[in-house]
């Protein structure tokens, strides 16, 4: 059994909890964080997730490598999140993480990405997904993002990403159809059949009546897309971007 943890998140999300901010006088006061703390944290964190999943475990973490596809077909992607201070601490701690677990990354995708092709490419025995970002719904895998694993089907799988790309991702930077959110996004799909084509044209339908383009739909699409095997070249680093 393998965990292939969210990386990105788990660590700057580790790193946030451990800074304090020590006040001196009643107007001065500095922010600290101790490295140790942060990586016991990371440690104590994962030992919840092997519990959650039982059995014996390997650890892999997967990392964002920057610049990633999206950035480069959408250049407004994330753009919400440049100039936001990032946690100190955030760079050592990265790098001795990498020194202590098993890493890996992707060039052109996001950790996102790294996790979902290594549930779906058979390089690991029972992977499971640990992460909290919705967007993990979208792939067919054993995910761990509360306190049980889900299992997602292809057919969850479809239904979620395609709702997503009607939606958009806000936190993302993606629009999706204005003032569609995930609650329309799913009803708009509630009749429709499970089958990829069925979905995807109920989207393209629902974009066009919207006064939106096929280009616009497409683009969502590829965007809220996470990757799965067969959608990127190993040798290569290219990414092969989905078409209807």
């Amino acid at each position: 059994m393998t965990l292939l943890v969210d990386a990105d998140w788990l660590i700057y999300s580790s790193c946030c909890a451990c800074e304090q901010d020590i006040r001196w006088t009643e107007w001065e006061h500095t922010l600290h964080s101790d490295e140790r703390d942060i990586l016991n944290l990371i440690d104590s964190r994962l030992d919840v997730y092997k519990s959650i999943a039982e059995g014996d475990h390997d650890i892999v973490m997967c990392f964002t490598s920057y610049p990633t596809f999206r950035h480069e077909i959408f250049p407004e992607y994330k753009i919400n999140r440049i100039g936001k201070r990032k946690p100190l601490a955030l760079k050592t701690v990265i790098n001795q993480v990498k020194q202590n677990y098993e890493s890996a990354s992707y060039q052109n995708c996001e950790g996102d990405d790294v996790m979902a092709l290594l549930a779906t490419n058979g390089k690991y025995k029972n992977p499971i997904i640990v992460s909290v970002d919705k967007d993990m719904r979208t792939v067919p895998c054993k995910l761990i993002a509360e306190d049980t694993i889900e299992h997602i089907t292809e057919k969850k799988a479809n239904r979620h990403w395609l709702e997503m790309s009607l939606a958009g991702d806000a936190g993302d930077g993606i629009i999706g159809i204005k003032g569609m959110g995930m609650v329309t996004a799913s009803k708009t799909l509630t009749n429709t059949p499970d089958t990829l084509d069925a979905l995807w044209t109920k989207v393209l339908d629902t974009y066009t009546k919207k006064g939106y383009s096929l280009g616009d739909a497409i683009l969502n699409a590829r965007l809220t897309r996470i990757l799965r095997e067969g959608d990127y070249d190993y040798n290569t680093g290219e990414v092969k971007l989905w078409n209807p």
